[in-house]
């Protein structure tokens, strides 16, 4: 934990803590080459992912950003800034279960508590923790960042501490757009991909889109106001790319597929005239969970799809993001 008088390094990674970022109790990682904040009492998401030697955020901000908390509005819809969030016990939508009201994304707005594991001038590594109020669950992340790396792990693990069995969907809500994305971005996935539309239940290779017969191609970002559909892309593989913005950086996305077989493709090109964006909004989402989109985890607990552990079991995940060179191609 945090010391008055403990001494802060200027020079290779380091952690800066007792922070408040618009009132938000925060968090500063940090190496030669990224600068990240993490708000602590928002989930432990990122507010500033910041790559030193271009000036990049690959944070997206909608319109509202970031707002002080308010009981009026709490849930994690009202409060969303845009950016990375961790999802858990419920990703799709706030309902009751096994008695419980499961908050979708309470993870996302609940406060986390944190413990340095380790602080030295090569390497920092940061575990972040959450124990949820709907169910019995403990969620542990930790952030690992290492000395000239442009690579950041999270090593998570998921606890059931009853003595019953336990469900729950989980997952990482990342969605992008400006500074890094624009129209003329792109995004990539390996070979085999396929993409779903959950809704009619058509299927076709990545990067076509189901039911367009190969007309629309998927790694090319549409123009602002055109209409498409939530998908879902199978990648065994579990990664992704984004090339992006005009400085020629991109960002790569690798995860546990075991895990989070399911990557939702959420395009929101500014088309929407309705209720949360009204139009103000571009911007992309490729979320890696355990369902498709946009099960509950009374429906996935129902197909068999939510994920379980045994009482007192624990479940292992990672995901890395990294911080490239070389843009749209």
């Amino acid at each position: 934990m945090s010391s008055y008088y403990k001494r802060y390094r200027n020079y290779g990674c380091r952690v800066m803590e007792d922070m408040q970022y618009k009132g938000y109790r925060s968090i500063l990682l940090e190496n030669d080459l990224l600068q990240i904040i993490l708000l602590l009492d928002r989930g432990g998401e990122p507010v500033r992912w910041l790559h030193k030697p271009t000036d990049t955020d690959f944070i997206w901000h909608t319109r509202m950003g970031l707002l002080p908390p308010t009981s009026l509005y709490q849930d994690y819809q009202m409060t969303y800034m845009g950016g990375w969030q961790e999802m858990l016990p419920e990703v799709s939508e706030t309902h009751v279960y096994r008695g419980a009201m499961v908050h979708r994304g309470e993870s996302a707005i609940t406060p986390w508590d944190y413990e340095l594991i380790r602080d030295d001038e090569d390497e920092i590594r940061v575990r972040l923790s959450n124990r949820l109020r709907s169910l019995p669950l403990r969620v542990e992340k930790t952030f690992i960042l290492g000395r000239g790396d442009t690579v950041v792990r999270l090593e998570e693990t998921v606890f059931n501490e009853s003595p019953v069995q336990m469900e729950f969907n989980w997952g990482h809500h990342l969605a992008f757009g400006a500074p890094f994305l624009n129209e003329h971005s792109r995004v990539e996935f390996e070979q085999g991909s396929t993409v779903v539309n959950m809704e009619t239940g058509e299927r076709c290779s990545w990067p076509g889109m189901p039911g367009s017969h190969d007309k629309v191609d998927l790694s090319s970002l549409a123009d602002p106001g055109t209409i498409r559909p939530l998908l879902a892309i199978e990648n065994t593989k579990g990664n992704y790319r984004l090339h992006g913005n005009p400085e020629g950086m991109s960002l790569a996305v690798s995860w546990d597929a075991a895990i989070w077989p399911y990557t939702w493709y959420w395009q929101n090109f500014a088309s929407d005239p309705n209720a949360p964006f009204f139009g103000c909004e571009y911007n992309i989402g490729l979320e890696p969970f355990n369902i498709p989109p946009k099960w509950t985890l009374a429906e996935a607990v129902a197909r068999g799809a939510a994920l379980k552990l045994e009482p007192y079991g624990r479940l292992s995940a990672w995901l890395e993001i990294e911080v490239m060179k070389g843009g749209v191609q």
